[in-house]
């Protein structure tokens, strides 16, 4: 069975999908069969990853059209790949999200490094919350900072806010840099594991994300740990 990371935020310009491109190929590059799955009515996704000259090594499906039904989709290729990625609409009150939540065992929340932007995404944490408390007990969460500035030290007022809120939400300690080599893979439509060329940044693009996969891997481990422990 596949293990599905939904990729999600209601506020524009977060990065959702240059985040949900990029991990599913650091998934694949590790040697998992990915599927890479556009959730969104605008089909972003789909178009980045077919637009290169060269196809890309990963599944990507299209399954906005299935509507409010795009849950049961998703669970129809479960048996079918390692890891699903799915790059969800932007858009909460869009019913996709909804049923994409509900079959999802982890959900990713990037947000750019400033108060105005967390506070704009407490609505999706709070749908999080009721999914995991209502229909998907399982689903664990994270969020994490994208298009970060290296001059910028915005991570301690992130966690201060989080704590006023009374917002519960783990803040992955794994950053995005704002870098214009993931602008330039997009335009070719490769990604930053598969692009072979010179590239500004690349490595440390590539070195970046894949720390992000590592250690969403090892907070995803430790939750379900912690929740087998709880049941047990």
């Amino acid at each position: 069975m596949a293990f599905k990371i939904a990729v999600s935020n209601q506020k524009g310009g977060t990065g959702k999908t240059t985040i949900s491109v990029n991990i599913a190929a650091a998934f694949e590059a590790g040697g998992n069969k990915v599927a890479l799955i556009d959730a969104d009515p605008q089909g972003t996704s789909v178009r980045w990853v077919t637009s290169g000259e060269n196809t890309l090594p990963m599944t990507v499906l299209s399954l906005a059209p299935a509507g409010r039904g795009i849950g049961g989709e998703i669970k129809k290729q479960d048996a079918h790949f390692d890891v699903i990625v799915i790059d969800c609409p932007g858009n909460l009150e869009d019913p996709r999200i909804a049923s994409v939540l509900e079959v999802a065992d982890f959900c990713l929340v990037p947000l750019s490094p400033s108060p105005a932007d967390l506070y704009s995404t407490v609505a999706m944490i709070r749908m999080i919350e009721s999914m995991r408390a209502v229909r998907n007990p399982n689903l664990s969460s994270a969020l994490m900072l994208n298009s970060v500035n290296g001059k910028t030290k915005m991570r301690e007022e992130i966690l201060k806010i989080l704590r006023a809120e009374e917002i519960g939400e783990h803040l992955l300690d794994s950053q995005i840099a704002q870098r214009e080599v993931y602008r330039q893979t997009f335009a070719l439509g490769t990604t930053i594991h598969h692009h072979n060329r010179y590239l500004k940044g690349l490595k440390e693009a590539r070195a970046e994300i894949e720390k992000l996969v590592t250690e969403m891997a090892q907070y995803i481990a430790s939750t379900r740990a912690t929740g087998a422990a709880a049941h047990g």
